[in-house]
């Protein structure tokens, strides 16, 4: 192993190394369940994820991919990928629309209907 001191030499070469790569990245995010064993009626992205501000998962998500993206220096905003099932893909839908894609570029975020096989 290496022992990297922050923001100097070989973790600053890592970092923009990382950064470079993150500006041809894309984010999955598997979003097909539903909050019930989690005693929710909703979608487990609308669930806060932290108690101060109640931020959902959703938004906290969203809030993270902005920042990498500006980090990297992307002109455009990081695909995401929201895979949904026939239980939360409307409700998906509904949830970025009411928060107006939590500052995402509508044309970056793609929701991606997974088909319910029997298993």
């Amino acid at each position: 192993g290496e022992t990297l001191d922050f923001g100097r030499g070989a973790f600053l070469k890592y970092e923009e190394e990382g950064l470079a790569a993150m500006r041809g990245a894309a984010f999955v995010l598997v979003a097909g369940g539903l909050g019930e064993r989690l005693g929710a009626s909703g979608i487990k992205l609308d669930l806060p994820a932290e108690l101060a501000t109640g931020t959902s998962f959703l938004a906290l998500y969203a809030q993270h991919i902005l920042a990498l993206g500006a980090a990297a220096g992307s002109a455009a905003c990081l695909p995401l990928v929201l895979m949904t099932s026939d239980d939360t893909h409307a409700r998906t839908l509904a949830s970025l629309e009411a928060g107006d894609y939590f500052g995402l570029d509508r044309r970056s975020v793609f929701l991606l209907r997974q088909q319910a096989v029997p298993c």
